[in-house]
């Protein structure tokens, strides 16, 4: 599939916003650059990992504490006590645990369950362990990295600026080209995303159809409609097409996001193959055509346009190996809404719809030879003729000059905020929308979606015939090559109008968005009316996008739960024995256990160490890491003697007291004696 660079959200705003589609908790975010998004995974990661190791000294502190009692225990349990009060990680402490039972697996005079006391506790850090990894994990689903989506800023919003009759009748004016040039785009775009994301059941996998809040516009397909016009019309009464979106939500689908000024907006499409011989004129020509037949030309006398009482003319002087297409198009108006009439021609009695806006399409495919007849109501071809140059097959061609089918689009507005939901006669966008805007009670904002959308509907033409105005993109030129047509299917025509119907909805999605980004030319920016309302302004940065790899969404509840409840473990952690130390002198209880937890701390296992070997005068305290009276240094002599090695002794605390007393009684004498000089 072609990239999707032409969709690029260069606007996207940065920084806290909500997503109203999932609601103001799990739709409150805030977008990143996908490096600081990558960074802020890798720094949730780490402090999970951080506030863990605090939580295990937490849960360590409680375990310790638990075990501690006057009882007479074992060496191995207070060899486990000391591994639980220095813990540094849950992994440190599983591997002591593992260590002190490996070392006492064959200690004589052991009792019973020996592998309950010694192997069992070794279980506990083991499961944390796993807990801490788990979170670490699922702390990174708070940023997503792929698929996010985004809200734009709107900083070149507005929409095309409604042509009026001089605009459109002047084919060489600058609105005019800048807005064909525009069109095109859009309409490459929409070809290759509806053919690649439209009724597809994998579109999860492709970051090409990660462009919008929905990826397509969900509709059902009826294929025994009735005919959209007089029954005499249609080449069957039933076997036609009818596509319905059914009520579309403005926030979910087209992500105008809000879910308090959000309207519901329908789109129903019904298309009929029509009667190829129908109400025409066969006009001899003076020229020879192919077989010695006389070459003729035929018009459809279905209405009356500027150039006669005639919609399309077919003829057969014109050689062609390729499709092409007539297009005629008509909108039922409404004096309520000041916009110019873009239709191109008066119909007769039979194609007179006036609930929704008519569009005929005349497929000419007169220089095709098809390599089997083809029943198909639109490419019908039975015509055989023995093609010489290949070894004299047979191939045939079509039927008609030109074969028409004919649609009815027809939309259809609802408020889902006033009681019953109500919603406008089902018609042609403009008599939709003006129903909507004065019988509806739409709020001011509602009012500026409902012009958006008359905008992207009318002003620019996304509609059925859209896709085939400047060239045709039919799926039967798939199979066409050279001029030859190979097998097409029966019902060919119902996936054409389906394909086509594709593309006007991902039209219509591509435009919406482009309310906000822009036209994407610089030169056809001063053909965009900037709006000129609160309402319209506010709708700029109302606009939600979708966009993979460039950006990233943070949660914000989730990102402070997460640095809320790591923050307040780290620090019960730090002060804990403090808090519970202070808790016992209020009440007055034992303080065994405390004691012990201070006793139990590497440094105070040091301290008696170097205490029972009379090195350093200690000071009697309760903090975890004790100090020396003064900053003494503990000198430790190493001299070889008989292969060992001895540490020489240090003066006994006694003997220390004691020379301290003879300095301080040598001190005193000098002091006295020179103050009987003085």
């Amino acid at each position: 599939m072609a990239s999707m660079a032409d969709v690029s959200y260069e606007t996207v705003h940065l920084g806290p916003w909500i997503d109203r589609s999932k609601g103001s908790v799990s739709g409150a975010n805030i977008t990143v650059t996908s490096t600081n998004g990558a960074i802020l995974v890798a720094f949730l990661a780490l402090f999970v990992q951080f506030a863990g190791q605090h939580l295990w000294g937490i849960a360590c502190f409680a375990w310790h504490q638990c075990r501690i009692s006057r009882r007479s225990k074992s060496p191995l349990q207070y060899q486990q006590d000391v591994s639980l009060r220095n813990n540094a990680s849950p992994g440190q402490t599983l591997w002591y645990l593992l260590q002190i039972a490996w070392s006492w697996r064959h200690a004589r005079g052991q009792p019973g369950g020996w592998w309950r006391v010694a192997a069992f506790p070794a279980i506990i850090p083991l499961l944390f362990q796993g807990i801490i990894f788990a979170t670490g994990i699922l702390s990174s689903t708070i940023v997503e990295t792929s698929d996010v989506e985004v809200l734009l800023r709107g900083d070149h919003c507005g929409i095309w600026k409604v042509p009026s009759q001089d605009t459109i009748d002047a084919y060489e004016s600058q609105f005019m080209v800048e807005n064909q040039r525009y069109m095109r785009r859009v309409n490459e775009f929409s070809r290759i995303y509806a053919r690649g994301c439209y009724n597809k059941t994998d579109v999860h996998v492709s970051p090409s159809c990660q462009a919008f809040t929905q990826e397509s516009i969900p509709y059902s397909s009826l294929l025994n409609a009735s005919c959209p016009f007089d029954p005499i019309t249609c080449v069957s009464p039933s076997a036609n097409l009818r596509m319905d979106t059914g009520k579309v939500d403005t926030n979910d689908i087209f992500g105008l996001n809000s879910r308090i000024h959000n309207i519901e907006l329908r789109k129903v499409t019904s298309c009929a193959p029509m009667k190829p011989d129908l109400y025409t004129t066969r006009r001899n020509l003076t020229s020879q055509g192919a077989d010695n037949e006389t070459d003729f030309e035929i018009m459809w006398n279905w209405g009356k346009t500027v150039a006669g009482n005639y919609l399309a003319r077919a003829d057969s002087r014109r050689r062609i190996v390729d499709y092409n297409m007539e297009i005629a198009y008509r909108y039922p108006m409404d004096s309520r809404m000041d916009v110019p009439n873009q239709s191109l021609f008066i119909p007769r009695p039979e194609f007179n719809v006036s609930d929704g806006d008519t569009k005929l399409l005349f497929l000419n495919a007169n220089g095709i030879s098809f390599t089997a007849p083809c029943d198909d109501p639109w490419f019908s071809a039975h015509k055989p003729y023995a093609e010489r140059l290949q070894q004299n097959r047979t191939f045939y061609r079509p039927d008609y000059l030109a074969s028409p089918v004919g649609c009815v689009e027809q939309y259809q507005f609802c408020n889902p905020h006033q009681r019953g939901q109500p919603c406008t006669p089902i018609a042609g966008i403009i008599p939709a929308a003006a129903s909507a805007k004065f019988e509806l009670a739409l709020s001011p904002m509602q009012s500026a979606i409902v012009d958006l959308f008359v905008n992207a509907i009318y002003a620019v033409n996304t509609d059925i015939a859209q896709p085939n105005l400047h060239k045709t993109d039919l799926l039967a030129e798939e199979g066409a090559t050279n001029g030859w047509q190979l097998p097409l299917p029966n019902n060919q025509w119902t996936l054409e109008l389906q394909d086509m119907h594709n593309k006007v909805l991902a039209m219509l999605q591509r435009v919406i968005v482009d309310y906000a980004r822009g036209p994407g030319s610089t030169s056809a920016q001063k053909f965009i009316a900037v709006p000129d309302n609160r309402e319209s302004t506010a709708l700029c940065s109302m606009l939600r996008a979708r966009t993979n790899g460039r950006f990233s969404n943070v949660n914000t509840y989730g990102l402070v739960i997460v640095l809320s409840i790591g923050t307040l473990i780290i620090l019960t952690n730090f002060f804990l024995i403090d808090l519970v130390v202070w808790a016992q002198k209020c009440r007055k209880a034992d303080p065994l256990k405390s004691d012990r937890w201070v006793a139990d701390g590497l440094f105070q296992v040091q301290k008696s160490l170097f205490e029972i070997r009379g090195q350093g005068l200690w000071r009697e305290t309760q903090s975890a890491v004790p100090i020396t009276e003064r900053y003494d240094v503990i000198v430790q002599k190493a001299e070889r003697a008989e292969g060992k090695i001895e540490v020489a002794k240090l003066p006994t605390f006694a003997e220390r007291r004691g020379r301290q007393d003879t300095e301080q009684m040598v001190v005193g004498d000098v002091q006295s004696q020179a103050s009987k000089k003085f």
